[in-house]
């Protein structure tokens, strides 16, 4: 009251924004960028629009590209990249070989604001996952020491083995900044920063860009896309998808596939799961089961603790469900032969991972074909997809049948949470 101005940050959050433009304050108001200088991004909401503008097509790998000339990072004196190429992503597709672990996260005993924070959301009793064991870095100076430790201990495997997911060992060789980093405890350039030190100091460059296309390349360009695409973002859904999220993503012990069953359970005892996980096990049998995209974005908003809608919408809406193909050149489907590429899940599954047909048949397997199926009019003339229907046409209608008799069964044992929840976008 009497105030001559409101000066703030301008939120993260479209709704917030929304809120907080349409607020009557009693006084102008006068919001700042949440990116540039100052901000917690690198770049100001305008210079996103204006790479965006005029492009027939937005895609991660052009932007990334460009904030690399922008910003002069990892280049050759000739201004090319260092390498040769833009991307080492082949070379990040390494499974762990047995009997190498990684070393231990860092862990951050709760102080008293922590603990009473965790007694008062315990007392609510509505809460899902789990209190105790929480470890995350909540102070600027906890971030730091979670930031030095990944590239002094875990820099030199990341790129190895940023694709890989083993049992039992939810964290691998990841950061696992995520959090403090959406928090605002850490600035998107002492990550980047960081790398290009452990670059000088030796450690490999599948790893340094690796590590530095998430931040500067993939971070950034889903915060932009978010902003570009919002309002009609969350209404998107592409392939129709209407089924309700199964009940296994809230009773981990429900279901038999260990690839989820270990997805899930980090979830719920850690807030996290790296992207992986999230896109080619979470994400992946959402878009094949056809999971109304809401239900999965409202569960990953309400599960993870580095999720904000700015980060969880778009990934899940445009990269998992494919609901929003505006910014991604193909759908995210994979059968369970990429999970037992690049996990050691399939060996102590239930399923068989080798099998499309068949009580034992891993889920995955006829629930990709069955999706290919029922959406070949919207992908058949998608050049990374179309050679697939090439071996689905090959296969005679008895087969074709059974696949999609399995995806059918497989999907009527998958039942919804037996009492409802309730989820408000614009207020988390």
């Amino acid at each position: 009251r009497g105030a001559r101005a409101v000066r703030a940050m301008a939120p993260r959050e479209w709704g917030l924004d929304r809120a907080l433009r349409e607020a009557d304050l009693g006084a102008p108001l006068e919001l700042f960028d949440d990116g540039g200088p100052g901000g917690h991004f690198l770049l100001r909401r305008e210079e996103f629009a204006g790479w965006a503008e005029g492009r027939k097509t937005w895609r991660m790998e052009h932007f990334y590209a460009w904030m690399r000339k922008r910003t002069g990072t990892l280049l050759d004196d000739d201004g090319k990249p260092v390498g040769g190429k833009w991307s080492f992503d082949k070379d990040n597709r390494k499974t762990p070989p047995k009997g190498e672990a990684p070393p231990a996260l860092p862990r951050f005993e709760p102080d008293d604001l922590t603990r009473a924070v965790m007694e008062e959301v315990g007392a609510w009793g509505i809460g899902w996952g789990a209190l105790e064991g929480f470890a995350w870095p909540v102070t600027r100076a906890q971030a730091r020491v979670a930031l030095e430790a990944f590239f002094a201990q875990r820099f030199q495997r990341y790129g190895d083995y940023q694709d890989a997911m083993v049992t039992g060992a939810p964290f691998l060789w990841h950061a696992c900044v995520s959090p403090a980093l959406n928090l605002g405890l850490l600035h998107p350039q002492e990550l980047i920063d960081g790398a290009l030190r452990a670059w000088e100091d030796g450690a490999p460059l599948n790893a340094v860009e690796g590590f530095i296309r998430q931040v500067l390349g993939w971070r950034e360009f889903i915060r932009g896309m978010y902003w570009r695409r919002m309002p009609r973002l969350r209404e998107a859904n592409r392939f129709g998808a209407e089924r309700p999220l199964p009940r296994f993503f809230w009773e981990p012990a429900a279901t038999e596939m260990a690839c989820v069953r270990e997805a899930v359970q980090a979830v719920h005892d850690h807030g996290y799961a790296h992207h992986i996980q999230r896109l080619m096990v979470l994400g992946n049998l959402g878009l094949l089961a056809g999971v109304r995209p809401p239900a999965l974005s409202h569960w990953f908003w309400a599960g993870f603790v580095d999720a904000y809608e700015w980060v969880e919408l778009p990934n899940v809406h445009g990269m998992a469900l494919a609901a929003d193909p505006t910014f991604t050149t193909k759908p995210y489907a994979a059968s369970g032969a990429y999970i037992h590429k690049m996990s050691d899940h399939c060996g102590g599954c239930r399923y068989d991972v080798k099998a499309r047909t068949g009580a034992d048949a891993c889920p995955f397997n006829s629930l990709f074909w069955d999706f290919l199926a029922r959406n070949r009019g919207a992908l058949s003339s998608n050049p990374r997809i179309g050679m697939l229907y090439r071996t689905w046409d090959r296969w005679d209608d008895g087969q074709r049948a059974e696949i999609r008799d399995r995806a059918a069964e497989v999907l009527a044992g998958w039942g919804p949470l037996d009492h409802g929840w309730s989820f408000s976008d614009d207020q988390g």
